[in-house]
């Protein structure tokens, strides 16, 4: 494993999902969030909570990238859209629990599913193209 590599794909991940996630909620979906003000947390609340949402970025970061080092360090971005497709799967189905335990609105189902799906599989891009070995 390559160390140095690993802690710029971490890094490089973390920025991404960040911009990525600001512009699918933030940007895409605010303005339905703010129609469902109701369901979620007032804004002050979900603000002072932003540290914790960096932690969980960062930790889910950490394991994304430790894993592709340790098992697909030399492949491309083809073999990481499928990786992170995978990955993606699998976080995308936390997200599909919660609406089952959570009143969340019906209509965010679909968009959390498509933005979860697609940060998970251009991360997995992003990441083959960072961690990929140096040309010999």
């Amino acid at each position: 494993m390559n160390i140095p590599r690993l802690i710029i794909s971490i890094v490089v991940l973390f920025v991404f999902i960040s911009v990525f996630d600001f512009v699918a909620h933030g940007v895409i979906l605010g303005s339905a969030y703010k129609e469902t003000a109701e369901s979620w947390r007032p804004e002050a609340d979900m603000m002072a909570r932003l540290p914790l949402q960096y932690a969980c970025y960062l930790i889910i970061m950490i394991g994304f990238a430790t894993v592709w080092a340790l098992g697909f360090p030399d492949k491309g971005a083809k073999c990481g859209a499928i990786y992170g497709f995978l990955l993606g799967l699998v976080g995308t189905a936390g997200s599909i629990l919660m609406f089952v335990f959570i009143a969340i609105p019906d209509r965010f189902m679909m968009p959390w599913i498509v933005s979860g799906m697609l940060g998970s599989i251009l991360s997995g891009v992003l990441l083959a193209l960072v961690y990929k070995p140096k040309a010999s």
